[in-house]
């Protein structure tokens, strides 16, 4: 009796431990078969990025719009082909264009060897306080685009929170909520209460580029000219054929406001967004395209199940 109950324990111990293993190759097997599922996924994606900048290449819009050279003809192509929609083999997917110079580099900031470039730090610095945000956050932020100091004559104690952000310049909006988490810590302040900072900056290590006024939002105006937050959603609105300041009914102050920064009425630089859809996964593409260059950068790819 004693042994076959033992005997039953035995089977029951074998039947669960092979349960788990089963268990346990089945869970494998779906994590293979997702690994390779994301691989496809990966490749299928690329594809569609190589097929996309060959339809920019070779678009005949928008080569009308670079030999045209106007800001209507720019603003003519993103109003009527601002969301692109398409299917194929099984994935879904959606490319929106939009201007990539609606909003300033903040690593024009991290040019201050100039009376005009001072200027325009310190109304950042202003401009900040206004937001409840002290003035060590502009300290931050210009650390953060000078690179390493072997004399260590950095305006912020930064370096000894996080070195790791002592780089040549700011280059993505991770990078600059790293920068307000250490700012955070220290100071108490919540930075991100008070400023939605992807809406009026973009991070590009190219300190040469102009706002497009065309395409700047009403946050941005509000930053740049100083005007109401009524008075921005309007100048915000009616964009699109602006040509020159006569046409944005400025304020003296205002234009003057204005002239700190570097702007243009045509500045022939969009922002290509495509989502990419089959079933579980959803992958996301961002980059610039230059319309008269007909090159492509700053490259931003996420895949999530």
């Amino acid at each position: 009796m004693m042994r076959r109950g033992v005997a039953l324990l035995v089977t029951l111990v074998i039947v669960m431990l092979m349960t788990m293993v089963i268990g346990w190759s089945m869970q494998n097997l779906d994590r293979a078969k997702g690994v390779v599922e994301k691989e496809r996924f990966l490749i299928q994606s690329g594809m569609i990025i190589e097929d996309v900048l060959s339809m920019l290449k070779n678009s005949p819009e928008i080569n009308a719009v670079v030999e045209d050279n106007t800001s209507v003809a720019l603003f003519t192509l993103l109003s009527s082909a601002s969301m692109l929609p398409f299917e194929s083999q099984g994935y879904r997917v959606l490319i929106s264009l939009s201007s990539a110079r609606g909003k300033l580099n903040i690593n024009t900031f991290g040019e201050n060897n100039t009376t005009r470039a001072r200027q325009r730090v310190d109304y950042l610095a202003n401009f900040l306080s206004s937001k409840g945000l002290n003035g060590d956050l502009v300290y931050y932020i210009l650390d953060s685009m000078d690179g390493i100091k072997e004399d260590g004559s950095y305006r912020s104690d930064l370096f000894f929170n996080d070195p790791t952000l002592y780089r040549d310049a700011i280059v993505s909006s991770k990078q600059m909520e790293r920068i307000l988490l250490d700012y955070e810590k220290k100071e108490g302040i919540d930075p991100f209460s008070k400023l939605d900072f992807d809406k009026i900056f973009f991070y590009d290590q190219d300190r040469t580029t102009k706002l497009d006024l065309n395409y700047a939002s009403a946050e941005v105006w509000e930053f740049v000219a100083g005007v109401t937050e009524e008075r921005a959603k309007v100048l915000a609105q009616e964009a699109g054929m602006y040509q020159s300041l006569e046409d944005l009914g400025l304020t003296p102050e205002e234009k003057r406001l204005l002239e700190m920064f570097d702007y243009s009425f045509f500045e022939p630089v969009i922002s290509v967004h495509i989502d990419v859809m089959k079933e579980k996964l959803n992958g996301t593409i961002e980059f610039e395209y230059d319309l008269k260059k007909k090159k492509a950068k700053r490259f931003v790819y996420e895949v999530q199940n």
